[in-house]
């Protein structure tokens, strides 16, 4: 089976890791050129990985770009799999692999479609989640269904555990897959639009900056979906940018919002309107410090923000 990947993330790279060592034959992987790198928190490079299995690496801007859908005709692929890939595919694309392309999805399709769907699991409190592999058409998150396999979402997950589980299940998933499809012996599952619950926005790095007028339960949730791979939940400590990646709420009292209420070796008390978080994992401007390397008792009192 000629199978081409479209990746350009630390998700895609696990499953094209998985796809590889596991004997299947890749003809070719396109991943984003090297600057988009700020663009991706989760930027993956797969030179090293393209090297050892010797087969090309196409760095591209925009995979709908007419040079790349030469190269995808020309290499005539049986299947094309879209493994963590933001931008859309023009029906040239689609309608090149003799099989189709395969897409995935970490929501349970089709109730939640659209960007950041990791984020916007925890923001939403979801008690439940997924991962979706779909047959990619023209439209957006709404393919005939392959696979889907749920998870738990519990309150000590964050963004980085959800990714993990993502990246486990994934790596399962495609090898399951890839043999079914080999045998013909797949499956194409129409969504129910009437499960259609809502559509997610695209997130930007200044949606985690925090409100210390909301309560302490919100803005914990805000750390917990904006934590690694993503940019974080930041604020300001006398003037740099403090990005808060774990802290713990502890819902007793009333405080000054965003003040500085303790400080320890390894963790900081923030004062809430209805409790404290504790902070216990951050940087500041973007250098990843203990907390005794960023604060000290001058800071005692001090409002964040």
């Amino acid at each position: 089976m000629n199978i081409i990947f479209i990746g350009g993330v630390t998700f895609s790279y696990e499953i094209l890791s998985s796809i590889l060592n596991a004997g299947w034959n890749i003809s070719a992987v396109f991943s984003y050129m090297d600057s988009k790198k700020n663009s991706y928190s989760d930027f993956a490079n797969f030179d090293e990985l393209t090297k050892k299995f010797e087969f090309k690496n196409i760095k591209v801007n925009n995979i709908n770009d007419f040079e790349n859908i030469e190269i995808i005709k020309e290499i005539k692929p049986d299947l094309i799999l879209v493994m963590g890939w933001s931008q859309l595919l023009k029906k040239e694309i689609i309608s090149i692999p003799r099989i189709g392309i395969i897409g995935s999805h970490p929501t349970e399709l089709p109730k939640y479609r659209g960007r950041a769907p990791i984020p916007w699991t925890i923001l939403k409190n979801l008690k439940k989640s997924a991962l979706t592999f779909f047959w990619i058409n023209d439209g957006v998150d709404n393919g005939d269904i392959l696979d889907q396999v749920t998870f738990d979402v519990n309150e000590q997950d964050d963004a980085s555990t959800i990714y993990q589980k993502v990246i486990k299940l994934g790596k399962e998933m495609i090898l399951s897959d890839l043999k079914k499809i080999n045998e013909d012996n797949y499956s194409r599952k129409k969504q129910n639009p009437e499960e259609f619950i809502e559509n997610w926005p695209k997130r930007t790095p200044e949606d985690g900056k925090i409100d210390w007028t909301i309560s302490g339960k919100e803005i914990q949730t805000l750390i917990r979906a904006t934590s690694h791979p993503y940019p974080g939940a930041y604020t300001f400590l006398n003037n740099s940018k403090l990005i808060i990646w774990k802290a713990d709420f502890i819902k007793n009292g009333n405080f000054d919002s965003g003040k500085i209420l303790e400080i320890k070796d390894n963790f900081v008390n923030i004062g809430c309107k209805d409790g404290y978080l504790i902070l216990k994992d951050v940087s500041l401007d973007e250098k990843h410090l203990s907390i005794n390397k960023i604060f000290n008792q001058k800071d005692l009192g001090k409002s964040l923000g």
